[in-house]
């Protein structure tokens, strides 16, 4: 075989490769930076946090969650918390969180503009908040 023919192939093989390569690193990028998954992303991770904090507070506490949630649906459990979207089935960003023994977190809100956590005794729910 031709050694210059030998060489443009592999030429042309590497900038195949390279141009593969930056596709994937593009397509890779435009998928984290779309705004509704890393709206549920923070939305888990602030919604974790919050329920860490309110597990330290005592007595009873309700805090309004301050961002729109209403293309969301917000699943709270006693090891987890999913914020997902609305037409898409429980496969959301999930954030784990310790409750300490006898407390306990359960609830489920779907798309409403403002969401509150609230601690009751050892319980903490996710629920519509509703301005009195």
């Amino acid at each position: 075989m031709n050694t210059k023919a030998a060489s443009i192939l592999l030429w042309i093989f590497e900038v195949v490769a390279v141009i593969a390569v930056i596709v994937i690193a593009l397509t890779i990028a435009k998928q984290f930076s779309d705004e509704t998954a890393l709206r549920k992303i923070n939305a888990a991770e602030d919604i974790a946090m919050m329920v860490n904090t309110f597990v330290s507070l005592p007595g009873d506490a309700r805090v309004e969650y301050p961002r729109d949630l209403s293309k969301f649906a917000v699943a709270l459990t006693s090891q987890y918390v999913v914020v997902f979207e609305k037409d898409a089935k429980i496969d959301g960003e999930k954030r784990n969180f310790i409750l300490p023994s006898g407390h306990s977190a359960v609830d489920i809100v779907k798309q409403k503009s403002k969401v509150c956590l609230k601690k009751v005794d050892k319980i903490i729910s996710v629920e519509d908040c509703v301005k009195p």
